[in-house]
């Protein structure tokens, strides 16, 4: 969420889920649970900080991302780092407020010179059609979910490295 404050661009993270259907419901069509899941782990790193995101698939569906934003203040460019990552961490809390308790869970916190930012997408509890409505370049198939194997290409080409 806070790429874009602290000099890269969150819309690589937030548009990274990219195939060609449109949401015709607001849960997916095939239900799917996080059990025998498989597991990813992709993380990105610069001067300011780093992302860690952790996947949960089943055949080609991701069911659930967490993600972890460590961000260190002193390396970031601006003259209140702290309250520009506060702000900026209030105004994603703001944008998905309607999703929180409801599939989506965020927290921020500021601990030393460290920043962090948690958050997670339970893609099989989620209002589908409601998120999509938050994150309009969000592309779901024709099931009504995300696609695992493009959101991992997107990934990757935007410079995370699998862990």
């Amino acid at each position: 969420f806070l790429l874009g404050a602290c000099g890269q661009s969150k819309k690589e993270e937030t548009t990274v889920a990219t195939t060609t259907a449109t949401p015709t419901t607001a849960t997916p069509t095939t239900v799917y649970t996080l059990e025998d899941a498989k597991k990813a782990v992709f993380e990105i790193s610069d001067r300011v900080g780093t992302i860690t995101m952790t996947f949960y698939y089943k055949d080609d569906v991701l069911l659930k991302q967490e993600s972890v934003e460590n961000y260190t203040l002193s390396k970031i460019d601006a003259d209140n780092p702290l309250e520009l990552l506060k702000n900026s961490s209030a105004e994603d809390e703001q944008k998905y407020k309607d999703l929180i308790g409801k599939g989506f869970e965020y927290k921020s916190e500021h601990n030393d010179d460290i920043f962090t930012v948690t958050y997670s997408f339970d893609y099989t509890k989620i209002d589908m059609k409601k998120l999509k409505e938050i994150e309009p370049n969000l592309r779901l198939t024709d099931d009504n979910t995300v696609s695992y194997s493009d959101f991992r290409d997107k990934l990757l080409k935007a410079g995370y490295v699998e862990k």
